[in-house]
């Protein structure tokens, strides 16, 4: 009886812990293409920089611009890539449809990524 009880209360705590994700909820981003950029201002257009640009896949992965994959992080709002080519790049989420590069000092790098997705529209009714 009490190896039960024993059992039961450790497969609570263990679901329990499990849920306590550190630096935030687990997350995906969308899948599809992400031009990446430094952005514009009123009077400059975006230069775009299609190095620097992937497409998200599948089960928290991506391809790179030369066509091979990685995998990333996504805790909450902040994004790692793991593996890959761009392996160490870090990001801000401003939304679900932008990305700010920072560096490892949670510094801005002036590059932002933006999903090249559908774009949805809201329409009046």
């Amino acid at each position: 009886m009490k190896r039960i009880l024993l059992t039961a209360i450790t497969a609570m705590t263990l679901a329990n812990a499990a849920q306590a994700v550190p630096g935030g909820k687990l997350m995906v981003l969308q899948k599809g293409g992400w031009t990446c950029e430094i952005p514009g201002d009123a009077n400059t257009l975006a230069t775009e920089k299609p190095e620097l640009a992937f497409q998200t896949i599948a089960d928290s992965s991506y391809v790179g611009p030369d066509s091979s994959t990685g995998t990333y992080l996504r805790l909450a709002d902040r994004v790692t890539l793991t593996s890959g080519v761009f392996s160490g790049r870090r990001f801000v989420m401003d939304g679900e449809e932008i990305m700010r590069e920072v560096t490892q000092d949670d510094v801005p790098s002036g590059i932002r990524c933006v999903h090249a997705g559908p774009i949805r529209i809201a329409t009046p009714g």
